[in-house]
């Protein structure tokens, strides 16, 4: 083993998600100079958990070792286990998110070889990459799967950079912030927004779902919401009713004045206490001025 093909090896798998935790295990082995070995790897994502083993072995090349293939079991709670072969090749690979969440039944935005198929020498036909790549959303088709018994990918293609702007979302006027939000959804990830609805703001997570070609929205306890599309006007309405700091300082006054009513209610008899006092003393004058 030499540094350069240990380095590049590392790289390969923090570049495929795995971390820096699994440099340790990988350099032990490679120290072994074995031509194959496995590793093996658990990440949590919250309450799930996925556990990985990774194929890896030389290649024509003098000790550098290569990544070639993981299977991926997804662990959650009252389900039962969902495991997944996934291949890595030279480009165009997914991370562990990224892979966690498609195994989680949601789907990602990311850019894929065209494949055209062609027949090596044994006459077996096999799918090569043309070099020419297309954007599309890949999700796992849990209604169908090979011989392997690994799910078939599923291509989608769906303009949701577009869709994302018929939603009250706070935030999306300004184009940087809605390109950082549409990043992270394209991901698969489940996205922390804030939607409007009738000048209040209301937490809630959201999910693209390019089969169906909407944006769907859970709220904290994980249910559905029902999320009206809006127009680009009501947004900018919206926008421009809220507050400003100034009015947010007078509303939270005037609701600390509510929740005061026997304190200012003693305010107001004491100020008919003072004034009933000051009519008394006038009326004492005017009858010591008489006498």
């Amino acid at each position: 083993m030499t540094t350069e093909s240990y380095e590049f090896t590392a790289r390969t798998l923090l570049n495929l998600g795995f971390g820096e935790e699994i440099a340790g295990p990988l350099q032990t082995k490679m120290e072994q100079n074995l031509a194959e070995f496995t590793l093996d790897h658990v990440r949590k994502f919250g309450k799930d958990e996925m556990h990985s083993v990774i194929y890896l072995s030389k290649g024509d090349k003098k000790d550098y070792v290569f990544v070639n293939r993981y299977d991926a079991t997804l662990k959650q709670e009252g389900k039962e286990d969902l495991t997944q072969t996934f291949f890595i090749g030279a480009t165009h690979n997914y991370t562990l998110q990224e892979r966690y969440n498609m195994m989680d039944g949601r789907a990602v935005y990311k850019e894929q070889p065209f494949l055209e198929k062609v027949k090596d020498e044994s006459a077996a036909e096999k799918w090569k990459p043309t070099g020419e790549t297309y954007f599309a959303w890949r999700a796992l088709d849990f209604k169908a799967a090979d011989s392997f018994g690994n799910f078939l990918p599923k291509n989608m293609f769906w303009n949701h950079e577009k869709e994302i702007e018929k939603y009250p979302i706070k935030g999306i006027e300004e184009n940087y912030d809605k390109q950082r939000l549409i990043r992270r959804l394209e991901k698969g990830n489940k996205v922390d927004v804030i939607l409007l609805k009738e000048g209040k703001e209301i937490p809630a997570k959201m999910v693209a779902n390019p089969r169906m070609m909407r944006l769907d929205f859970f709220d904290s306890d994980g249910q559905r919401m029902s999320v009206r599309k809006v127009t680009k006007e009501e947004i900018a309405q919206s926008q421009k009713n809220e507050m400003s700091p100034q009015e947010v300082q007078k509303a939270a006054i005037a609701r600390a004045a509510e929740q005061r009513p026997g304190e200012a209610h003693t305010q107001k008899e004491g100020a008919k206490e003072q004034v009933a006092g000051e009519q008394k003393n006038a009326q004492r004058r005017k009858q010591g001025v008489h006498i």
